[in-house]
């Protein structure tokens, strides 16, 4: 398995993992947000052509945000489970995801082409029946690196991320934004850690 993505931060996967959604779930620790996918099995190689490919398109992107309000579950065939996915609203996403496409169009690196139209989102389960659509109260984050993934298990899985660059004042302010927004929102929920969160902050403002 291989693919580039956007790992989902931990406290946005806290809020996603307390979603009643039918199915078996999957772990927090996994939720990302896939932008290309390549084949199995998918040789060193090419992984290497694949990453300088990757740091050419993503060397003048800027941090942005993106978010999730709708729950629902894609179609599938032959009786699969149906994935009950977060999906996510971000023009600056599908921009990345057509850069990322025409240069690797150019380099002739070739990555998976099933779907046609991409619908970026975060799996949260998968279930035997095919749910109704539902709304949630607004999920947040400001994306600042884009990792790829190689490898099926922990122990032979190969990450390499690419953090986004811009304006450090302006990513540090959207940062706390983000942080005051969990904060609460978790508070809330009753699942804040918080001298982990404290600690977190503190070191923002040093």
């Amino acid at each position: 398995m291989a693919f580039i993505g956007i790992q989902v931060p931990k406290e946005c996967g806290r809020l996603l993992s307390n979603i009643k959604v039918p199915g078996k779930k999957e772990s927090a620790s996994e939720y990302h947000i896939t932008l290309l996918f390549f084949e199995n099995n998918y040789p060193i190689d090419k992984v290497c052509e694949t990453l300088k490919s990757a740091f050419e398109a993503l060397s003048d992107i800027k941090p942005f945000s993106v978010k999730t309000d709708t729950v629902s579950s894609f179609p599938v065939k032959n009786g699969d489970p149906y994935p009950v996915i977060a999906l996510i609203k971000s023009d600056e996403l599908h921009e990345l995801n057509e850069k990322l496409k025409k240069q690797f169009d150019k380099d002739s690196i070739e990555y998976s082409k099933v779907h046609k139209t991409y619908r970026p989102h975060i799996t949260l389960a998968y279930s035997e029946k095919k749910m109704e659509e539902f709304k949630i109260d607004a999920v947040k984050f400001v994306v600042q690196e884009v990792v790829m993934w190689c490898g099926d298990t922990a122990d032979n899985r190969l990450f390499v991320t690419f953090p986004l660059q811009g304006p450090e004042r302006k990513k540090k302010a959207e940062f706390l934004a983000q942080e005051a927004e969990m904060f609460w929102r978790l508070a809330e929920g009753g699942g804040m850690v918080l001298g982990r969160t404290e600690e977190r902050r503190k070191s923002e403002r040093n």
